[in-house]
C-alpha cells in the first residue's frame, strides 16, 4: 500500500474516533462531520471502496453509496468520510422451522425449477367445457415482475443471508381471511321499522329506484320526486300514505338498505378484501397483502402494493372510493326471513312422508350423500332424519359467470344456493333461492384467488354447521336452532376446479385416478384397456393433505410443480369439516352431456369432418320444420344450416336436438358407425333424463356411454376423447348420490344468471337484501 494513502487512512480512524468518543453538541458534530478529509485521486478512492466492498460480507453492490458510472467522471477533489455500515442480523432467524418435520410438507425446491404444464399438471389455461371462463394461469395478478435485478429499498442493504432469515412474526402460508365486521350487529338490525305502507304501495319506492336506475338519475333529482309523490298520494288517501317517506333518505332507511348485508373493498390485482372503513380513511391506500410470505427472496415477500381507492372527483372536491366492491348478503338473513313465510316449514317436511322403493331414485332423498350424511365428524348419526326435517338444511351451491351488460364486456360472478329440504317442484324457483355472493368484475377471478371472496362465506357456513339461533317470533316464541351444510356443488368444470381447487380438466380427472394422455401439445383421455386400474374415486382425506400441502409452498414454479404432481390447490371450502371435494362436486349433466358431447360430435365429429355437408343441414332444417310438437316440449330453431351449423344452440335446445330430433333428421345422412354412435347417445341421454330412474336403467346407460367412447376412439381415433367424454362416465355415480338429473343439473341456476343481468335486481342485491314488505311478484333471493 501508498505510505500516503496508509497516512490518510490513519487520519480518517483518528478522526472517527474523535468524534465517536468526545461528547459534543449538535452544531459542534456537524461541523466535525463536514469537514473535508483528502482521499486521494479517484483510482485511489475506487481501489480503496473496492477492498472495502470485498471486505463487507453479503453487501449489494447495487445499494453502494457509490457507482462506477459516478466515479469515472470524478476527478481529483476532497470529499467527506463515509463510514460503511453493515446491515443488523439476526441468527435465530435463519434456524427458524417453519414446518414441522412430521407433517411432511417440506417440497425443497430450487425457485428456478419449473414444472411441466403439459404432462399433466399445472396447464391451467383451459377448462373442459365450452364455458369461455374456464382459462387462467396462475402466474397473473402479481405485482411484481420477478426479475431478479429488481431494486430493493435505498436505506438498507441487502445479503444472502437474508434469502433465508425470517422475523418470528412472519406468516408462512398465504393468508385468505376476511376482515370482521365487528360493528354488524345482526340482531339489533332484525326489526324493522314501523310503517303503515301496505306491502303493494312499496313498489312505488321500487319504481322510483327503478327509474333512477334505467336514466342514471342523481340522488338530488329521486329526493324532489318523492316529495312531489308524497304531496300526490297524501292528497288522494292521507290516511293510507301518511307515513310515506319524505326523503330518499327516508325511503333507504324504510326499506333497510344494506342493513343485511356486507360490503368488502377489494384489490384489483389479488383480490385482497378489507373493510370500506378502514381504507377510506387514507387516500391512496395500497394492498399489504403478501402472497409468499416465506419467498426465499427477499424482494418477492413484499406486499402486493396496489391501490384499493380512487379520487372522485365531486363539486366541492373529491372523495374517495373503492376501486371494487364486492357486496355480500347475509345468509343469516335470507334464511331466518324464509322461516317467516308461512308453509315453509311444512315445506321442509314433506320429504319424509314420502315412499321409498329399494333401487328407486326419485329425488335427491333416495340418493346415498342424503342417506348417509354424518351429523359429526366423529360419529355415525345421521344429519337428516324426521325429527330434524325442518331444522337441519342441506343445500347445494352453484358458481357461476355472466354477462349482465349487453353493450359492455364484463364478466360478473355469483353464488347461488338452493335448499334440498324442499319439494323438487319448488325447490328451484326464483323466490327460494340463495345468493351466497356477488362477485365483482370486469373480468373472472383467478383460480385460487376465489379463495379471498370464499373465506367470508366459509365462516358463515361454519357458524350454520355449529348451529344458529332464530330469533324469537309470532309463529316461534320460543328460539328454533337451525344447522346447514353444503352437500353438493353443482358447477360446469372451470367454476368446479376454482370452487373445491382441482387441476384443469384437461390435465385429469377430479372423480377417479384417470390422467390425460399428451400428444405434443394436446392432451386426450383415450385408452380404456386399463378402466379397471383407474376408474374408481380419489381419497378425499389426500386430496385434503395435498392441498394443504400447497399452502406451504414458498414460490409459484413450487406451487407449479406440486399442482403438476398432486393435481389440487388449496380452496377455502376444505374447512369446512363435513365437505367432500370428491362425491360432493357432481359432473354437471347440461355441460357436460349436451354442450359438451352432443355440440362435440356434431360439431367437431361431422361437420367440420366432412360428414355433413352445407347441403345436409338445409335438408335437417327443412325436415325440423315439418315435426310439430306439443307446446310444453321445447322446440330448435330453424337455424341449423346458419352459419357454420347449430349457430347459437343453447343448451336446452341441444338436449330437445339429442332427444327429439337428432335421429329423424340426421339418420340417413350418417355411415353406419356414427349411426352406432349417434344412437348409443340418445339412448344413454333418454335414460338419463327420466323422471325416476332405477339402478338398471343407471347401469345401461352407463354401457352405453362407454360403447359412445370406444366407438369414437376406434373410429376417429384416440385424441377426439374429450374430458368431457371421459366425464360423462361419471354421472351415473352422481345419480346415485343425489338422485335423478333434474336433482342436481344447472340449468335452474343458468336461468338465474338472466334475472341477475337486470340492473334493477342488481340493485337490489347489493343495497337491499331484505324488504321489510315483499311485493308478491318480486323473487325473494333477490330481496
Amino acid at each position: 500500500m501508498d505510505p500516503r494513502t496508509f497516512e490518510r487512512h490513519q487520519q480518517e480512524i483518528e478522526r472517527f474516533r474523535t468524534i465517536t468518543s468526545v461528547p459534543q453538541s449538535t452544531s459542534q458534530f456537524r461541523s466535525s462531520m463536514s469537514s473535508s478529509v483528502d482521499v486521494g485521486s479517484s483510482s485511489t478512492s475506487k481501489r480503496r471502496r473496492k477492498q472495502e466492498e470485498e471486505e463487507e460480507e453479503g453487501q449489494d453492490s447495487s445499494n453502494s453509496s457509490y457507482s462506477d458510472s459516478d466515479e469515472s467522471n470524478q476527478t481529483d477533489y476532497q470529499e467527506p468520510i463515509n463510514i460503511p455500515t453493515k446491515r443488523k442480523r439476526y441468527p435465530k432467524f435463519r434456524q427458524t422451522e417453519l414446518i414441522p418435520d412430521d407433517e411432511n410438507l417440506n417440497n425443497d425446491s430450487d425457485d428456478n425449477d419449473s414444472s411441466d404444464d403439459n404432462g399433466g399438471g399445472s396447464d391451467d389455461n383451459g377448462g373442459g367445457s365450452d364455458d369461455n371462463g374456464g382459462g387462467s394461469d396462475d402466474n397473473d395478478g402479481l405485482n411484481d415482475n420477478g426479475d431478479d435485478n429488481e431494486d430493493f429499498d435505498n436505506n438498507e442493504s441487502y445479503t444472502e443471508d437474508d434469502d433465508r432469515g425470517f422475523s418470528d412474526d412472519d406468516v408462512p402460508i398465504e393468508q385468505f381471511t376476511a376482515p370482521d365486521f365487528d360493528d354488524f350487529d345482526f340482531e339489533s338490525d332484525d326489526e324493522y321499522p314501523d310503517s303503515n305502507i301496505e306491502f303493494n304501495d312499496s313498489w312505488i319506492l321500487l319504481w322510483i329506484l327503478k327509474y333512477q336506475a334505467r336514466f342514471h338519475l342523481p340522488d338530488v333529482a329521486i329526493n324532489s320526486l318523492i316529495k312531489f309523490f308524497r304531496i300526490v298520494l297524501s292528497d288522494a288517501d292521507n290516511e293510507r300514505f301518511k307515513n310515506f317517506p319524505t326523503s330518499s333518505y327516508m325511503m333507504r332507511k324504510m326499506l333497510e338498505f344494506g342493513k343485511h348485508s356486507k360490503r368488502y373493498a377489494v384489490c384489483p390485482s389479488c383480490n385482497k378484501l378489507y373493510k370500506e372503513s378502514e381504507i377510506l380513511s387514507t387516500s391512496g391506500f395500497k394492498c399489504n397483502h403478501v402472497e409468499f410470505p416465506i419467498h426465499p427472496r427477499r424482494n418477492l415477500r413484499k406486499p402486493c402494493g396496489t391501490e384499493v381507492t380512487d379520487r372522485v372527483p365531486t363539486t366541492s372536491g373529491f372523495i374517495i372510493k373503492p376501486k371494487m366492491v364486492y357486496p355480500l348478503p347475509s345468509l343469516k338473513a335470507q334464511i331466518i326471513a324464509m322461516y317467516r313465510r308461512p308453509g315453509f316449514e311444512s315445506l321442509l317436511e314433506k320429504w319424509t312422508n314420502r315412499d321409498e322403493e329399494a333401487g328407486l331414485y326419485t329425488d335427491i332423498y333416495d340418493g346415498e350423500i342424503w342417506k348417509t350424511f354424518p351429523s359429526s365428524t366423529d360419529n355415525s348419526a345421521q344429519f337428516f332424519t324426521p325429527d330434524t326435517a325442518d331444522s337441519h338444511l342441506g343445500i347445494m351451491i352453484n358458481l357461476d359467470w355472466f354477462q349482465p351488460f349487453d353493450s359492455a364486456s364484463y364478466s360478473t360472478g355469483a353464488i347461488y344456493g338452493v335448499i334440498c329440504n324442499l319439494p323438487r317442484e319448488v325447490r328451484f324457483k326464483k323466490e327460494n333461492m340463495l345468493i351466497l355472493a356477488l362477485l365483482p368484475g370486469p373480468n373472472e377471478v383467478k383460480l385460487h384467488k376465489i379463495n379471498h371472496y370464499l373465506a367470508p362465506i366459509v365462516d358463515e357456513l361454519l357458524e350454520f354447521w355449529s348451529g344458529v339461533n332464530l330469533p324469537p317470533s309470532e309463529d316461534h316464541p320460543e328460539v328454533k336452532k337451525i344447522r346447514l351444510a353444503v352437500i353438493c356443488c353443482a358447477n360446469d368444470i372451470p367454476a368446479a376446479r376454482k370452487l373445491c381447487g382441482h387441476i384443469s380438466a384437461k390435465a385429469a380427472c377430479y372423480r377417479c385416478h384417470k390422467r390425460a394422455n399428451v400428444v405434443g401439445r394436446r392432451s386426450n383421455f383415450g385408452g380404456f384397456d386399463d378402466i379397471s386400474e383407474w376408474f374408481h374415486d380419489r381419497d378425499p382425506e389426500e386430496h385434503r393433505t395435498n392441498a394443504e400441502a400447497w399452502r406451504y409452498c414458498t414460490t409459484r414454479d413450487e406451487r407449479d410443480a406440486h399442482v403438476s404432481a398432486n393435481l389440487v390447490r388449496w380452496s377455502e371450502m376444505l374447512r369446512l369439516p363435513y365437505f367432500n371435494p370428491i362425491r360432493h362436486l357432481i359432473v354437471d349433466p347440461m355441460h357436460c352431456l349436451f354442450l359438451g358431447i352432443a355440440k362435440w360430435i356434431v360439431k367437431k365429429l361431422w361437420i367440420d369432418g366432412g360428414k355433413l355437408s352445407k347441403s345436409d343441414l338445409k335438408l335437417m332444417e327443412n325436415r325440423a320444420k315439418q315435426i310439430k310438437l306439443p307446446a310444453d316440449m321445447g322446440r330448435i330453431p330453424y337455424k341449423i344450416s346458419t352459419g357454420d351449423g347449430f349457430s347459437g344452440f343453447t343448451a336446452d335446445q341441444w338436449k330437445s336436438f339429442i332427444l327429439i330430433y337428432a335421429i329423424p333428421l340426421m339418420w340417413d345422412l350418417l355411415v353406419t358407425s356414427d349411426r352406432n354412435i349417434l344412437a348409443n347417445f340418445v339412448k344413454a341421454c333418454s335414460l338419463l333424463t327420466c323422471r325416476i330412474i332405477n339402478i338398471d336403467m343407471l347401469s345401461q346407460a352407463h354401457d352405453r356411454l362407454l360403447q359412445v367412447a370406444l366407438l369414437i376412439e376406434e373410429n376417429y381415433g384416440q385424441e377426439f376423447i374429450t374430458p368431457n367424454i371421459h366425464l360423462s362416465l361419471h354421472i351415473t355415480d352422481c345419480c346415485e348420490d343425489y338422485g335423478p338429473l333434474y336433482s342436481f343439473w344447472c340449468y335452474s341456476f343458468e336461468r338465474m344468471n338472466g334475472l341477475l343481468g337486470n340492473k334493477l335486481f342488481l340493485l337490489f342485491l347489493c343495497l337491499c337484501p331484505n324488504l321489510p314488505y315483499r311485493p308478491t311478484n318480486i323473487p325473494y333471493c333477490f330481496l
